[in-house]
């Protein structure tokens, strides 16, 4: 998923773009349903995508090389690796000029943890054409990581499961505006008034693009950072017929072919994701996904639209929801523990030397530095900082909303020796993070403090106790 500009240069340098340009249907007269899109080619000119993918099953393996791609390994409470892959739609958006501008991807990602069952998380994801180190847009954002990626997976699914992926560009007055969703997130993304728009999704290749030999993929491959997804035999999925929305406000069926891949090595300039899978079959006609040992199938591009129209599809409609992050990197001089107000716990257990994920729907990933996710917080959280080691840590505290709202951040910088903890309070309202101080049921720096006094003072009568009775033994000797 996330571009890295060595990778482009290379496909730009190694893997120029040498296929000829696809056919289109062509379509008929104009609808009287026509938007309010300026300088607009109805016929051609696409406002919307839709796409939905339903699995069944999944086998899947995540190498990144010759090595397990650690993004899909999770050593937290659940003590286990779980194998993932991503689902994608990617897209060029052109200016009014027919020039792409930006590269868009509407981004699941799952996480096999057992048979029948997985955890999913999302990215929105927005590159310029030329530098794709930073993106322009990258949600969710709360990732300490260079990485444009939620930091863990939130989100529990069964298998069978369907997945439906939207993406638009709409006008709002003078303004474009870029909308994604999924069946976990909604985000709009406002257009630059520096690009001259009206400005349209890519659904053919009509001209030499920046990277890649498409401008419009449907792919199931490797996570990010030119992984791949070494599928299994027993996966199994469907994928139904593409939609496209004209400058005319009306809806068509795409003609969608597939990705096919001579060599993996080729992947990297037939599809512009940086990443792969093998052993899949994306079957035209029927629309089945199965595996097929050695197959190097990516997906599905647009080769064509449907001069009819058809109906308007059903759109994702994910349920609002908010998480609550707390991340520190691998490398760290603490672990963090977060407590409720019931004194529940997540995190580290110094104790058992072990990770514990207690608080309700809290998860817990410590594969590449320690990451906590709590689901809908409320009230406020007791976070302590276990010392493994003396020196300088940076922790980031983040809430992010999934359905059209920004996050918030809050980075806290400081200093740990390995004889003490430190302890903060959370409030997950306010994003307010303080230290020293209490809420509710929470403990207070003078509750600590006679905490330690009281086991200070038994300690020493203790001690008192123990010469006492040396003394007395002594004497009876």
């Amino acid at each position: 998923m996330t571009h890295y500009k060595t990778y482009v240069v290379l496909v730009l340098a190694f893997f120029p773009v040498t296929q000829p340009l696809l056919s289109m249907t062509v379509l008929g007269q104009r609808s009287s349903s026509q938007t309010n899109f300026p300088q607009s080619n109805y016929e051609t000119d696409v406002l919307a995508v839709w796409n939905r993918i339903a699995i069944d099953s999944i086998n899947v393996h995540s190498i990144l090389g010759s090595e397990v791609n650690r993004d899909c390994i999770d050593l937290g409470a659940q003590e286990t690796e779980a194998e993932c892959f991503s689902i994608q739609q990617n897209f060029w958006v052109s200016d009014s000029k027919d020039e792409p501008v930006f590269w868009v991807q509407n981004v699941v990602e799952l996480a096999e943890f057992s048979e029948g069952a997985a955890l999913a998380t999302y990215a929105f994801v927005v590159w310029t054409p030329t530098e794709a180190l930073q993106p322009l847009f990258c949600f969710p954002s709360s990732s300490a990581d260079n990485v444009c990626q939620a930091p863990i997976y939130t989100y529990p699914v069964r298998l069978e499961h369907s997945f439906t992926f939207y993406a638009n560009v709409s006008r709002v007055g003078s303004d474009y505006v870029l909308n994604l969703s999924n069946d976990f997130a909604s985000q709009s993304w406002g257009i630059p008034a520096s690009i001259d728009c009206p400005c349209f999704i890519d659904a053919f290749k009509q001209k030499s693009l920046p990277w890649g030999l498409y401008p419009f993929e449907f792919v199931a491959v490797g996570l990010d950072n030119g992984s791949n997804a070494f599928f299994g035999n027993g996966t199994i999925a469907n994928f139904s017929p593409g939609l496209v929305q004209l400058a005319d406000g009306d809806w068509h069926r795409a003609d969608m072919n597939t990705i096919h891949c001579d060599t993996l090595l080729r992947c990297l300039n037939t599809t512009s994701t940086m990443e792969s899978s093998t052993n899949l079959i994306w079957e035209n006609g029927t629309g089945r996904i199965y595996w097929s040992a050695g197959a190097t199938d990516q997906g599905k591009y647009i080769a064509g639209i449907d001069a009819q129209v058809t109906e308007p599809p059903l759109y994702p409609h994910p349920a609002s929801e908010s998480v609550l992050y707390i991340e520190m990197d691998l490398g760290e001089p603490a672990v963090p523990t977060v407590f409720d107000q019931e004194s529940r716990a997540t995190g580290y257990d110094s104790s058992s030397g072990r990770f514990v994920q207690n608080i309700p729907n809290s998860f817990i990933s410590s594969g590449n530095g320690v990451r906590i996710a709590i689901v809908n917080p409320s009230g406020y959280y007791r976070l302590i900082l276990n010392p493994v080691r003396s020196g300088p840590f940076s922790l980031l505290v983040s809430k992010e909303f999934n359905v059209n709202a920004t996050q918030a951040t809050s980075v806290l910088d400081g200093s740990i020796t390995v004889l003490t903890s430190e302890q903060y309070v959370i409030d997950s309202n306010s994003m307010a993070l303080d230290s020293a101080v209490t809420y509710g049921p929470l403990l207070t720096v003078i509750e600590i403090t006679l905490i330690w006094v009281a086991v200070i003072v038994g300690i020493g009568a203790w001690l008192r106790r123990r010469r006492s009775s040396k003394r007395n033994s002594e004497y009876d000797w």
